[in-house]
């Protein structure tokens, strides 16, 4: 029922007592229904689902505290007041235990019982706003619950799409041989890494790291997977020898993300190892810190300074050429790093990543449990991947 038409209950042995606050509650804008005693008020109460209670305590057959007792157990949400001639102090705490919302004396003065039943009816209210606002807030949160298990199922497969795409662990490739570990910061990462042979005395490799987190870097990663495959496409169906340039490839990569104005930019190192000439052919795309690369006897790092890719329409990249020696180790990691690593400078932090490259057969992973980074048991504020390469 309408709580606008829902009326008061007046439950009273005395006709006069009845009409007297009968007329007081109409005047103040409440429609009133009246009882003469308890059992027809109950009645009243199942028929009309008053809004409110107001009731004598001492009646024939069916005292007020008997209709208390049964209007809190029906109705536990029905407000009651109850009303006595006597004015006996233990009546009244009896009541408001049983849970009686008021207890008023006669005679009464129409003013204090009209702003008794106003406060009743306001704390009603009050308690149907609160109520209604927890049951808003309840669905609302089951919606966000529902959204975030779909997000976080939407999350896993496209997790498991992405690592679908990288290449196999371990790969060797005549006597170079790959290794990568990919730690993300979340379930989608923002890095990527790929290496593969080209054709027979070539083999291309790149890191990148995305600007960002989350879906739309993960996405970007697929892109450029994506892209990546096309020119190598290409290159065996005679098309393109972009994949063998280095450069030009950068600036196709670049031209390519600028075009979708997507709002997002990588960085990238890329290589080329000709197995014939024992020659490294590079580009950095802003890639830092830069690749290490050990000889069996030293480590140092290897490029230079240079712009991302997808962020500058003007932009050119430089071709690097480096002999490699008989055996070596080449080691690229992601930014990530420098924020899981504890030093206090970039310096020392550059120094303690030179230092950890010591060993021709160290493997990505190995690489990160020497610097103490190991996955679920390291917090990361940024995905951390790196790429090994040896002969």
């Amino acid at each position: 029922m309408d709580s606008a038409t829902q009326p008061i209950l007046l439950i009273d042995d005395d006709s006069s007592v009845r009409r007297l606050f009968a007329s007081f509650l109409a005047n103040g804008g409440h429609a009133v229904v009246e009882a003469e005693n308890g059992r027809l008020g109950l009645d009243l109460i199942r028929e009309k689902q008053p809004m409110m209670v107001l009731c004598d305590l001492r009646m024939p057959e069916m005292d007020g505290l008997a209709v208390l007792e049964a209007v809190t157990r029906d109705y536990p949400d029905m407000p009651i007041m109850l009303v006595s001639g006597e004015g006996d102090l233990a009546d009244a705490i009896n009541a408001l235990k049983l849970g009686a919302w008021d207890y008023v004396t006669k005679p009464t003065r129409m003013p204090v019982l009209l702003h008794a039943v106003d406060r009743a009816l306001e704390r009603v209210r009050l308690i149907k706003e609160n109520r209604d606002y927890q049951q808003r807030l309840e669905s609302t949160n089951q919606q966000l619950r529902a959204t975030l298990e779909a997000l976080q199922q939407d999350e896993e497969a496209g997790r498991q799409i992405q690592f679908q795409l990288l290449p196999i662990n371990n790969l060797t490739y005549g006597p170079c041989q790959f290794s990568r570990t990919l730690l993300p910061s979340s379930s989608l990462s923002g890095d990527f890494v790929d290496y593969f042979q080209i054709d027979s005395h070539h083999l291309g490799f790149y890191l990148a790291d995305v600007s960002g987190h989350g879906v739309s870097s993960a996405l970007i990663t697929v892109i450029l997977k994506s892209m990546m495959t096309h020119q190598l496409d290409d290159f065996w169906r005679h098309k393109s020898d972009m994949i063998l340039d280095p450069v030009a490839l950068l600036g196709d990569v670049n031209q390519a993300l600028l075009a979708q104005n997507i709002k997002k930019y990588l960085t990238i190192f890329y290589g080329i190892i000709d197995l014939e000439q024992n020659l490294l052919r590079f580009s950095n795309g802003g890639q830092f810190p830069f690749p290490v690369l050990y000889d069996g006897k030293d480590a140092k790092f290897i490029g230079k300074k240079s712009q991302p890719v997808g962020l500058f329409a003007r932009v050119s990249y430089q071709i690097e050429e480096l002999r490699l020696p008989e055996h070596f180790l080449l080691v690229l990691c992601s930014d990530g790093i420098l924020e899981v690593l504890t030093h206090a400078k970039v310096t020392d932090k550059e120094a303690a990543i030179r230092a950890r490259v010591n060993d021709i057969n160290l493997e990505a992973e190995e690489f990160l449990a020497g610097l103490g980074i190991k996955e679920r048991e390291t917090l990361l504020v940024d995905d951390v991947t790196v790429l090994t390469v040896r002969r």
